[in-house]
C-alpha cells in the first residue's frame, strides 16, 4: 500500500495509457463519418474510386485507421474548399504520390 500512495500522479498516468498505432483499423463508418463531417454516401465513392483503402473487416464491418481519417480530412477540404470532385482528388493524390 505505501508504494503506491508514494508513486508520482503522472507515473500512475503512463502506467495504464493505451497506444495505437496510426495505422491499425479500429474506427467503424459511423464513427469516420462524424469526425471527419462526411456524408456515407461520399465515403462510399472515395473507396469506389480507390482513394482510399480499406484495411481490415470485422464481423463484416469496415474499419479505418487513425491515418485514414487525416487523409479523409485533406480529401474533403479539397473537395468542399477547393471544388474538386471524387476523380479530381484521386488523380491529385496520385500527382503528390510520385513527387
Amino acid at each position: 500500500m505505501l508504494y503506491i500512495t508514494e508513486m508520482k500522479k503522472e507515473t500512475k498516468k503512463e502506467q495504464f495509457e493505451v497506444s495505437i498505432p496510426s495505422d491499425e483499423p479500429v474506427f467503424p463508418v459511423n464513427v469516420v463519418c462524424e469526425l471527419v463531417h462526411l456524408h456515407y454516401w461520399t465515403l462510399h465513392d472515395i473507396l469506389r474510386e480507390g482513394i482510399l483503402e480499406q484495411k481490415a473487416k470485422s464481423r463484416r464491418k469496415k474499419l479505418f485507421s487513425y491515418s485514414d481519417i487525416k487523409l479523409l480530412k485533406y480529401v474533403k477540404y479539397l473537395m468542399e474548399d477547393k471544388g474538386v470532385n471524387v476523380k479530381g482528388v484521386k488523380i491529385i493524390l496520385e500527382m503528390e504520390h510520385e513527387i
